[in-house]
């Protein structure tokens, strides 16, 4: 007969318990997540670019950070916008192919090759940040690497040849970005010959499919950005392509929204931290209807978009020159949006903790952010509510608590559709109705994330097998259809109604199992203010399973974290269930497992806080203030995939002390394997005693 480990220790983490009203919110915005649109993917047109910097001129004053500007555009058109390797061109100086480099003989031979490439349903860009120069007849050249101020007709391109050779693509869009006349590049030197990016994008204005963005005007020059080792133009061209720019969030930057994003930011920027202004400039032929498509964005995981969007904020932030900032935990964008977290479950508190973190990190010496711990205080003692964001009164009485907190960065989940989803943040002044920045990104969630959402379900190994392929048809990625069909089985009942299900879950109180209702797929819980509850889990799989166990968002293990390069272990630290610290649930130790707290420590001289229910809310009003009311536990089962071990890396149930008397407990020791797929996720909601009663009465 298999043995009962049981975990346990002494008393301390204190935790909430969620309103009643997550009975009826939960369920409604969890079926209106299903029905939202995700971001738009491209079809079968192909996108095409060529991307020509030139720096280290032979004959003309040398430039700064244009084969930078060159590398960090296609790498964002690559991992972004879906450009296909094999469809961008790059020629810049350090290119190591020699026809690649930008020699005069090179790019007028290269780039027509290139522009017959694009069919009539493909776009085009052509990118060029150099020099650009008007002889003394008032012909405009583009200058290659190898040119002489002295000869441009001899050694120069000819901005008419670049005209025509655009106008003969047969591409329906064709995109010309022009980076040029660059402040503090040359050297102390002026030549009256120097064109401005303004004047070099003119000769396109009539040509048919054709818009040019030019970094700035006839009169100004295109300015350096140091810190970032861009122009101040290429940067927030970059920054727009890479997602930021999608101002509707429908997965596409088009033309008017990255024209709009870039000269916001550039004009911004140009007057906060440059000693010039700088304006970009569209020229777009007159009358032309419609407003095409520049990328169509790629997701991305879900973390890289919160870091991008922490960049983008601190930028905002510190040109504003703001030094408190508070960092909201994300809310949705559907009818019960006013619900903190209505469609996301925990998904929303690490968005805005992670966030917060990036911001932090990126703050220093600069600003500072809220604790969010204390700002969660500050909001549920003055029974802040989502509708206040509008109310100055409220906003300034908040910044005051907060000893001056003068932004608030507050994020939204979005059109969640699959595995997609999309991620705003903006930031809000609290002295005024002023916007100060703004960033955003489509994520690609994966089954662990997912599991993040609230819903419960239980897959099999069928469900990761690929579909068959069909005859004309693209095949659809695994873990697309995996998310799909979780999906799909979320409609259904919760796992833990079946009673063949391999991992049950029981929430036990006083040595009693608690039973909870059930909901379609929420499984509610009622508990009470100052009851110790205790989580027990079965694994009747008859193999070796890893778990991941978190209760309201927060690991019940430990946790490394470095700060300032000292490694320590964070008690019930807030984590994506894709990187948290898992559990061994192994048979051939035993079958049941009962896990009474949050572990402050692992091994055999393990101790841990039992998880103590407090501050039960059972009205709407306290539900729609920001609050720490989260009342979810989440367990999410994996096969197990062998890695080589790690000291105290895993924990791995072993046999404990008396229950519930000791200070101490055994966690075994430490596992040798990580999470492969996922096999289950269990969602438990648990909810104030009466509040729950009432509901069903």
């Amino acid at each position: 007969m298999k043995s009962t480990i049981i975990l346990h220790g002494r008393r301390g983490r204190l935790l909430t318990a969620a309103s009643a009203f997550a009975l009826l919110s939960i369920f409604a915005a969890s079926l209106a997540a299903q029905t939202g649109a995700g971001a738009n993917l491209p079809g079968s047109a192909t996108s095409w670019a060529v991307l020509i910097g030139v720096e280290k001129y032979h004959r003309a004053p040398a430039l700064m950070y244009t084969v930078d500007d060159v590398r960090q555009l296609a790498s964002t058109l690559r991992a972004r916008d879906g450009y296909p390797e094999d469809g961008i061109l790059e020629m810049t100086d350090q290119s190591t192919n020699p026809r690649f480099q930008p020699f005069k003989s090179n790019i007028e031979a290269e780039l027509p090759a290139w522009l017959q490439k694009p069919g009539p349903d493909d776009t085009v860009l052509v990118y060029f940040s150099g020099h650009g120069f008007r002889d003394a007849q008032g012909k405009m050249y583009l200058g290659p690497i190898d040119c002489n101020p002295e000869e441009l007709a001899k050694t120069a391109i000819p901005v008419e040849w670049l005209r025509g050779q655009l106008a003969g693509c047969k591409a329906h869009f064709k995109l010309l970005v022009l980076d040029s006349c660059h402040a503090g590049s040359e050297k102390g030197e002026g030549d009256s010959r120097s064109l401005a990016a303004g004047d070099l994008g003119e000769p396109f204005r009539d040509v048919e499919g054709v818009v040019t963005l030019a970094s700035s005007t006839a009169k100004e020059k295109s300015q350096i950005w140091e810190e970032k080792h861009q122009s101040l133009f290429s940067y927030w061209l970059c920054q727009g392509l890479r997602g930021n720019a999608d101002e509707n969030n429908d997965g596409v930057v088009d033309i008017d929204e990255l024209y709009k994003y870039v000269y916001r930011h550039v004009t911004r920027t140009a007057r906060a931290r440059h000693p010039l202004p700088q304006t970009p400039v569209r020229i777009v032929r007159s009358g032309t209807p419609d407003v095409p498509a520049v990328a169509h964005l790629q997701p991305i995981s879900l973390k890289q978009v919160l870091a991008d969007m922490a960049e983008q904020l601190s930028d905002a932030i510190d040109e504003h020159q703001l030094k408190k900032v508070g960092v909201l935990e994300f809310t949705n964008d559907t009818k019960l949006g006013e619900l903190l977290g209505a469609d996301y479950g925990l998904l929303g508190k690490y968005c805005g903790e992670e966030l917060e973190r990036k911001l932090t990190d990126l703050g220093e010496g600069h600003f500072n952010v809220v604790d969010q711990r204390r700002l969660q205080s500050l909001l549920a003692a003055q029974g802040f509510k989502l509708r206040d964001l509008g109310s100055s009164e409220a906003l300034k009485q908040l910044s005051d608590r907060a000893g001056g907190m003068s932004i608030i960065a507050l994020g939204t989940l979005r059109n969640r559709a699959g595995r997609l989803v999309n991620v705003q943040c903006k930031l809000m002044r609290t002295d005024s109705d002023e916007l100060a920045g703004y960033a955003g990104g489509a994520a690609s969630l994966n089954e662990s994330e997912w599991g993040m959402l609230g819903h419960s379900v239980a897959l099999s190994t069928s469900d990761y097998r690929p579909e068959p392929p069909v005859k004309g048809q693209a095949q659809v990625p695994v873990e697309q259809k995996v998310i799909q069909r979780m999906d799909d089985k979320a409609q259904g009942e919760h796992p833990l109604k079946d009673p063949s299900f391999l991992f049950p879950i029981r929430i036990m109180i006083g040595g009693q199992e608690r039973k909870g209702v059930f909901r379609g797929n929420d499984y509610f819980v009622p508990v009470r203010k100052g009851e110790v509850f205790e989580i027990w889990v079965e694994n009747r799989s008859g193999q070796r399973v890893l778990m991941r166990l978190l209760v309201d968002g927060l690991n019940t293990l430990p946790e490394k974290e470095m700060t300032k390069g000292v490694q320590s272990y964070i008690v019930g630290k807030r984590v994506n269930l894709d990187e948290a610290k898992h559990w061994e649930l192994d048979p051939a130790d035993a079958t049941l497992y009962a896990i009474r707290g949050f572990f402050a420590k692992v091994g055999n001289e393990g101790t841990l806080r039992e998880f103590l229910v407090t501050d039960a809310d059972d009205s709407l009003a306290a539900r729609q203030k920001f609050t720490d009311q989260v009342g979810l536990i989440t367990a999410a089962f994996y096969t197990p995939v062998p890695v080589q071990p790690e000291p105290q890396s895993h924990s791995r149930g072993g046999l404990g002390v008396k229950l519930g008397k000791q200070q101490k407990a055994s966690t075994g020791k430490a596992g040798d394997f990580k999470p492969g797929n996922l096999l289950s996720v269990v969602n438990i909601r648990y909810v104030d005693a009466a509040a729950l009663e009432n509901q069903q009465n």
